[in-house]
C-alpha cells in the first residue's frame, strides 16, 4: 500500500495556513491513514503558524509540525518537502495560499495507481490551468474523452510527486542547480528568470531537457487564494479556478492516448493535422511567447514577426489551436516562412483583446484600466521612497 503525507508549506501567513489546514481537514480521505507534515520557514510570524497549526486535531495519521530555525528560502524549503519522499512512497505539497477540493485525496490516489510506473511522468498536478501564466491569456485544453491531459509545465499550485518522480528530478538538480536556466532558450523567458528563490524554474528545465510532463485535471482540486506575501504585492483572484466538488472515477489516457501541451502551453502532437498543404516542419506560436524556433520552417503566430507571411486565417474558434487545424479566412493568426525574412506586418492587437475577453463591457474595462494606472503609479511613487 502506497504510504502518502500530505505537506502544507508555510510562512508569515497564519490565516493563509489555517484556511488550507481546515479545507484538508474537510477533505474525503476513505478511511486512509495519511500524514500531515506542516513545514514552517523561519519568518516574524512563526509561531502564531505553530499555534494554529498545534491546536488543530488530524484525526487521519500523524501530524508533524517542523519550524525551521533559520530562514530556509522558498526553494530550499520546498527541496526538503520533496525531500521527505525518503520517508513517504509519495508526497502533495501544498502552499499555504491555496484550498483543496473536498475529494482531492481520491485523484491523487487513482492518479499515482495509473502513472507510477511510466518515467515519463514527472509529476501530477492537482491545480488546471485556466489562464496562461505568461501572458495573461485564457488557456482552454482541448479534450479528446479522458478525464486528464498532460504538459510541460511543473506546478506549484498543489502537486504530487512518488518517490521515483522526485529522486529522478533530486538527481538532476544536483548536477544542475548552477546551470544558466536561460540557456538555449527552451524556456519560456519569464520563467528562467524567475528570482533565485525559484524552485520551480529548476523542475521546469529538468523536464523540458528530458522530455517529461506532468499530469493535469480538467477539472481543477486545489485553488489559489493569491494571498498578500513575499512574492505577491496585493491579494488578487486572477488565479482563483472553480473546484470539483463531487468524486469520480477518473478515465485515464495512455501516455500516447493523452492530450500534450509544451512548456509554452502549445499543442504537441498535432503537427500533421495543421496545415498539411505546407510542406515543411511546423511550430505553433499562437501564445507568442517563443524565442527559439529551432529548425521549423513555419511558424504558426499571433505575434507580429519579420518573416514573409504566406497565410493568414481568423482567430475564431476555441482552444485557440483549433484555428490551425480548421483556418478560416481572416485575420489575427498568421504563418510565417521562417526561411523568408521579410517587414513584420502590421497587426490589430484589438482582434486578440476581443478573442480573450468576453462578458466584460467596455465601461468596465475602461474603468479597470484607469484603476490599474492609478496603483501602477502609486505603486511606483511607494518604491520610489524606499
Amino acid at each position: 500500500m502506497v504510504k502518502y503525507a500530505i505537506v502544507a508549506v508555510g510562512y508569515n501567513r497564519p490565516d493563509s495556513i489555517e484556511q488550507l489546514l481546515k479545507s484538508l481537514l474537510n477533505a474525503n480521505y476513505a478511511g486512509d491513514q495519511v500524514d500531515l507534515v506542516v513545514s514552517l520557514d523561519k519568518g516574524q510570524r512563526q509561531q502564531e503558524i505553530v499555534t494554529v497549526a498545534e491546536k488543530m486535531s488530524w484525526p487521519h495519521g500523524e501530524k508533524i509540525v517542523r519550524a525551521f530555525p533559520e530562514r530556509q528560502g522558498l526553494r530550499a524549503h520546498i527541496i526538503q518537502c520533496g525531500d521527505l519522499t525518503e520517508k513517504y512512497d509519495a508526497v502533495v505539497v501544498l502552499e499555504d495560499d491555496l484550498m483543496v477540493a473536498p475529494h482531492f485525496y481520491s485523484y491523487v490516489k487513482q492518479t499515482v495507481d495509473r502513472y507510477v510506473d511510466d518515467d515519463r511522468i514527472a509529476g501530477i498536478s492537482l491545480y488546471k490551468h485556466q489562464t496562461h501564466p505568461g501572458v495573461n491569456r485564457p488557456f482552454e485544453p482541448a479534450n479528446n474523452g479522458y478525464d486528464v491531459y498532460m504538459q510541460q509545465f511543473a506546478m506549484s499550485w498543489g502537486q504530487c510527486w512518488t518517490k521515483a518522480m522526485w529522486q529522478r528530478f533530486r538527481a538532476w538538480y544536483n548536477e544542475n542547480e548552477g546551470k544558466d536556466l536561460s540557456e538555449g532558450n527552451i524556456l519560456p523567458s519569464y520563467v528562467s528568470h524567475w528570482n533565485k528563490q525559484s524552485w520551480l524554474k529548476y523542475y521546469m528545465r529538468y523536464i523540458v531537457e528530458n522530455d517529461k510532463y506532468f499530469v493535469y485535471p480538467y477539472f481543477s482540486l486545489t485553488t489559489n487564494a493569491s494571498d498578500a506575501g513575499e512574492h505577491c504585492r496585493i491579494p488578487n483572484n486572477d488565479f482563483q479556478v472553480s473546484l470539483q466538488e463531487g468524486d469520480m472515477e477518473y478515465r485515464f489516457p495512455t501516455f500516447e492516448q493523452a492530450v500534450k501541451y509544451d512548456v509554452f502551453f502549445e499543442r504537441v502532437g498535432i503537427e500533421d493535422r495543421v496545415f498539411p498543404e505546407l510542406k515543411g516542419k511546423k511550430l505553433l506560436d499562437l501564445y507568442g511567447d517563443r524565442l527559439n524556433y529551432g529548425d521549423a520552417r513555419y511558424l504558426i503566430s499571433t505575434k507580429s514577426l519579420p518573416f514573409q507571411v504566406v497565410k493568414t486565417v481568423q482567430l475564431r474558434y476555441r482552444p485557440i489551436e483549433m484555428n490551425a487545424i480548421m483556418p478560416a479566412e481572416g485575420e489575427g493568426v498568421y504563418v510565417y516562412d521562417l526561411k523568408s525574412p521579410a517587414t513584420a506586418p502590421r497587426t490589430n492587437r484589438d482582434i486578440l483583446t476581443r478573442y480573450d475577453v468576453r462578458s466584460l463591457h467596455w465601461k468596465k474595462t475602461l474603468h479597470l484600466g484607469w484603476n490599474g494606472f492609478i496603483d501602477a503609479v502609486l505603486n511606483k511613487v511607494q518604491r520610489g521612497k524606499k
